[in-house]
């Protein structure tokens, strides 16, 4: 029927993702990137880049 059910594993990796999307589409947009290139960037970067600069990146924008 089209359901997807997630491991607890696989849930917390889609969150993390998902997490990584928001933030970064949002951050692009502010420094005026439009909306759909921001999305698709984003969709890029959020699967390559470290926990350590997505850490540093979300730490900067929540003291923005």
């Amino acid at each position: 029927d089209g359901q997807l059910i997630l491991t607890p594993e696989g849930k917390a990796i889609a969150e993390k993702i998902y997490e990584r999307h928001t933030l970064l589409t949002e951050l692009l947009i502010s420094l005026g990137v439009d909306q759909e290139t921001a999305a698709n960037d984003a969709c890029k970067i959020e699967h390559d880049i470290s926990d350590e600069t997505f850490e540093a990146i979300k730490r900067f924008v929540e003291n923005m």
